[in-house]
């Protein structure tokens, strides 16, 4: 015999011996009790499963309860039947007048419509009243209901406080989703959208359990009200499954074939009871193992998924490995008060299932709130943590690109000017002396037939292109700029601007021996030759001003002049000269501002942090 067979016939032991010794345990089903109505009642437990611990032999829970009415007044007391998804249940009071509840009953044709199934009951004064409570039940299963009168000003108390509780949990989840839904939006990340859908999919089940969904989401049909956790179920099943699978999509490559033969005995158990629970009626003898099947599916998936989670780290060193793995402690602690709160599997989780924040009328367990809250608090503050560092190292990024950006510009800057330089020399060396040697072997030549004295007017342009030659290198090539301080600097770039136009110098708050580096001086010296030309070529200007200005964090440069200015259009359509401008200062991290308008003048600041240029 195989190996697994072997597994599996332990397993099946093991499993009926279990069930067989909590049903030797069980008790009877008949409860009888007697309540006293006076004036210090408030409210009282009838009947909790999770305190009998024992299971029913019989196929219904059935409870004879005694009201009397010794308070002096009128009372108007509510019934309270705690467990939203029971199928039927029948109140039958003395006169056998048959009041039928259960979620059979769509919630918008319940006579009272509570989140739970409530019977409201009137006792006259020194009056008592005997009510029979049935519940229908499968042969050896518990049920877990718990039974509960108040009086109407306990019972709107403890709603409200009820309603607030859930209305604080509901919030908070909804902005985790909203928070999950924004993480997704700015990484892309499909995992965060998958876990999204799980934390629907559990909300949708704590809609169900603790009677939300029947008020505000499934309230006009009895079917989904019935059968919705059927679906809920399945849908979070395979979202898990979906994101095991794509989070461990490379570790399960490896051990795929171990893999799918594990998960495959899992699915097959979970399709065959669902139906199984679609048709349990019929079939309550099977039903009875429906429990521990479902607990032992759940238990074996967080198993599998832990170790994934413990070889997946081991092999990766991921972070999100260590989020994945908290998250399967919390669905799993979930899981286990959970199930146990619904089939009454384990009594000793039962105490669990019973803990109480305050006087309360929710099924489900104040554990599983806290739980979940938990859960949220963890993965929030994973993804704060991952962020935080996912930013710092953005930020290095971001400085060390902007460092390299720099460096490359500086470099190309100092380049550029080397290759001026070059070409300049070659101009002077071999255009210039060729052009020379041209107008001195014509002044030596003679011409007998020059009559139209062409000879003059080539010379007078060859004058004219050396001068011109002799002005375009001048500008082309800047002067040596390393040691040059900035009074100095802004006077040689400016010196063509100040001999055609009157030009006021206002350096004063510069100290005389005030030196940028000679990257900051060389795109200084370009930037105000191109600022000299545009004033030459097109302002039109009289007198021009330039200010300079220190302070402690950034170096002010301000031009001004009284020419015709220009419009917010020729600014726009402005060409490449301004262009260059721009990208000269936004090497230095600077900002340069024109301000102009037509026949007002132009004023051009430039403004550089000092951090950067010197």
């Amino acid at each position: 015999m195989k190996i697994w067979k072997l597994k599996y016939i332990a397993f099946l032991i093991i499993w009926f011996c279990f069930n067989s010794f909590s049903i030797a345990y069980a008790n009877g089903d008949n409860f009888k009790k007697t309540i006293n109505i006076n004036n210090s009642f408030y409210t009282e437990d009838i009947y909790n499963a999770l305190e009998q611990a024992t299971a029913i032999l019989d196929d219904s829970i059935s409870l004879e309860i005694n009201i009397i009415n010794t308070s002096g007044n009128a009372q108007q007391l509510y019934l309270s039947i705690i467990n939203p998804t029971i199928d039927k249940i029948n109140i039958i009071d003395e006169k056998n007048k048959v009041v039928v509840l259960g979620d059979l009953i769509p919630f918008t044709k319940r006579e009272f419509k509570h989140t739970n199934h409530v019977f409201p009951l009137f006792i006259d004064k020194d009056s008592s009243t005997i009510l029979h409570i049935v519940i229908p039940t499968i042969k050896y299963k518990q049920l877990n209901v718990r039974i509960k009168l108040a009086t109407e000003t306990s019972f709107i108390k403890t709603t409200n406080h009820d309603n607030f509780f859930n209305g604080i949990y509901i919030g908070i989840y909804f902005m985790f989703i909203l928070l999950m839904l924004c993480v997704y939006f700015f990484s892309k990340n499909n995992f965060f959208l998958i876990y999204l859908s799980i934390i629907t999919t559990s909300l949708l089940l704590v809609f169900q359990y603790n009677g939300s969904g029947f008020q505000y989401l499934w309230f006009y049909s009895a079917f989904i009200q019935k059968y919705n956790t059927i679906f809920i179920s399945i849908l979070y099943f395979t979202v898990h499954i979906l994101f095991i699978s794509t989070f461990f999509s490379v570790q399960l490559r490896k051990l795929s074939k171990y893999f799918f033969r594990i998960l495959l005995p899992i699915v097959i158990c979970i399709v065959f009871f669902i139906v199984l629970q679609l048709y349990r009626h019929t079939t309550s003898t099977l039903y009875l193992y429906f429990p521990y099947i479902v607990m032992s599916v759940f238990l074996t998936y967080a198993v599998l998924v832990s170790l994934f989670c413990i070889y997946s780290y081991y092999e990766s060193k991921r972070r999100e490995v260590l989020w994945v793995f908290t998250g399967m402690i919390f669905y799993t602690a979930n899981w286990l008060i959970f199930i146990n709160n619904e089939f009454l599997i384990f009594p000793f989780f039962n105490s669990w299932c019973n803990f109480k924040l305050y006087n309360s009328d929710i099924f489900v367990p104040h554990l599983n709130y806290i739980i979940s809250l938990l859960e949220v608090i963890a993965v929030t503050t994973f993804i704060a943590i991952n962020y935080h560092k996912l930013i710092q190292q953005n930020n290095l990024s971001s400085k060390r690109l902007a460092f390299l950006q720099k460096r490359y510009i500086n470099t190309f800057v100092l380049g550029q000017e080397e290759e001026r330089g070059k070409i300049s020399e070659e101009i002077e060396i071999e255009i210039s002396k060729d052009i020379l040697q041209l107008k001195i072997d014509l002044q030596n030549s003679i011409f007998k037939n020059d009559t139209k004295k062409i000879i003059p007017s080539v010379l007078q342009v060859l004058d004219t292109t050396l001068t011109d030659i002799d002005n375009i290198t001048d500008n082309y090539v800047a002067p040596n700029l390393q040691q040059m301080h900035l009074k100095e600097l802004i006077i040689t770039s400016t010196d063509k601007l100040f001999q055609e136009i009157n030009t006021s110098y206002h350096l004063s708050s510069i100290p005389d021996k005030f030196t940028l580096n000679p990257v900051t001086n060389i795109n200084l010296y370009r930037i105000f030759q191109e600022i000299s030309n545009n004033a030459l070529k097109h302002s039109q200007a009289s007198s021009i001003s330039i200010s300079a200005n220190i302070d402690q964090k950034s170096l002010q440069i301000i031009i001004k002049d009284n020419g015709i200015g220009f419009s917010e259009n020729a600014v726009a359509s402005s060409g490449i000269g301004l262009l260059n401008m721009e990208s000269r200062i936004n090497s230095l991290n600077g900002n340069l501002y024109i301000m102009s308008n037509e026949k007002k003048g132009t004023t051009i600041h430039l403004i550089m942090p000092l951090s950067d240029i010197l």
